[in-house]
């Protein structure tokens, strides 16, 4: 169907029946509840979004449940239904930073692992250099610069690649 034909469709329901029908799509969807809080409930409800897709990354890293796809779609699901630009950055950097533990804590993995690590970054860095403001940045310079150093020993180029994109954060030239 069409979203003309849905939105037609939804037009000529009566308001119980769109309640029921909202009420399905909550309860079948992980994904529709979480828009539906966050677009009902604000910045509180996707900050407890954040927290459970944060958990999920961290699962998908897992030695035993291993999975950069998993740990991508969560990224690109939640992309799908924010508001707040600052917390798809936080999940971009959470997930680089899972994904250079992960190496430093395992040793070398393979090119593949480390490419989506760095596209993963360039993302991430294109993200925050949007932001009309360095606040993202300076609150979390920390974080951001442990990416960088905890990278620097790994092979693969990875982080010399790292180093690249780090460099490339407009908001580190700002600092006194």
């Amino acid at each position: 169907m069409k979203m003309t034909d849905l939105k037609k469709q939804l037009s000529l329901m009566e308001k119980e029946e769109l309640v029921n029908l909202i009420c399905r799509l909550y309860k079948g969807s992980t994904q529709s509840r979480d828009m539906l809080d966050i677009e009902l409930c604000g910045n509180d409800a996707e900050k407890q979004v954040v927290e459970e897709c944060k958990k999920q990354i961290s699962k998908s890293f897992l030695i035993q449940n291993f999975s950069l796809k998993a740990a991508k779609k969560v990224i690109s699901d939640f992309k799908k239904i924010c508001h707040n630009k600052e917390n798809l950055a936080e999940l971009m950097l959470y997930y680089v930073e899972c994904g250079v533990e992960f190496t430093n804590t395992y040793g070398d993995i393979n090119e593949s692992f480390y490419y989506s690590i760095e596209t993963m970054y360039r993302n991430f860095v294109s993200e925050i250099n949007s932001f009309t403001d360095d606040s993202y940045y300076i609150k979390n310079k920390k974080r951001i610069d442990e990416v960088y150093y905890s990278s620097l020993d790994i092979g693969w180029g990875f982080g010399d690649e790292i180093e690249d994109i780090h460099n490339e954060i407009k908001w580190r030239y700002n600092e006194g």
